[in-house]
C-alpha cells in the first residue's frame, strides 16, 4: 500500500468530531452533500480510514452511517495533487517496508502512531535478529 499520491498529510483527524470535512461533495448524479474523513485507531487492530456523508434529502445536517476500510498497521491520510482526500498505510504483509513508511510519513504521525511505530520497529528488529540467528544455526 506504500504507493502513495499524498502531497499534503492531514493530521489530527481521529474521530467524527475532529474529522476533515469536505463541503460540496457529489451525492448521486445531481445532489451535493458534505463528507468527513478520519483515521480510526484500534490498539488491537491498527488504523483504518472512515468516511461519512450527509444526507441532502433530509432537512438539516443528518449524517449517514460511516463507511470504514480494512485495518492496516499504520495509515496516514492526506491530500493528493488535485486536493482529493487519499490515504495509504503499511499492512501486515509489508513489514519489510515499515522503516520506509515511517521515514516518509513519520512527521505526520500523531502521538499514538509514533508510539505504535516505535514499538513495531523494535519488535521487527527482534524478529529479524531471531531469524538471522536461526539461519546461522541451521546454515
Amino acid at each position: 500500500m506504500l504507493k502513495s499520491s499524498i502531497v499534503q498529510p492531514l493530521t489530527g483527524h481521529t474521530s467524527p468530531e475532529t474529522a476533515y470535512v469536505v463541503r460540496d461533495y457529489p451525492y448521486g448524479f445531481k445532489l451535493r452533500c458534505s463528507i468527513r474523513y478520519w483515521l480510526e485507531r484500534s490498539p488491537m487492530h491498527g488504523y483504518r480510514l472512515c468516511s461519512q456523508t450527509t444526507n441532502p434529502k433530509k432537512a438539516g445536517e443528518v449524517w449517514n452511517a460511516p463507511k470504514k476500510s480494512t485495518y492496516t498497521i499504520f495509515a496516514v491520510m492526506g491530500l493528493d495533487e488535485k486536493g482529493h482526500v487519499v490515504w495509504t498505510g503499511c499492512s501486515y504483509d509489508e513489514l519489510d517496508e515499515l522503516g520506509e513508511f515511517c521515514a516518509k510519513f513519520g512527521h505526520a504521525f500523531d502521538t499514538h502512531q509514533a508510539a505504535d511505530c516505535s514499538s513495531l520497529m523494535c519488535a521487527k528488529a527482534a524478529w529479524d535478529a531471531r531469524k538471522l540467528a536461526a539461519a546461522k544455526r541451521h546454515g
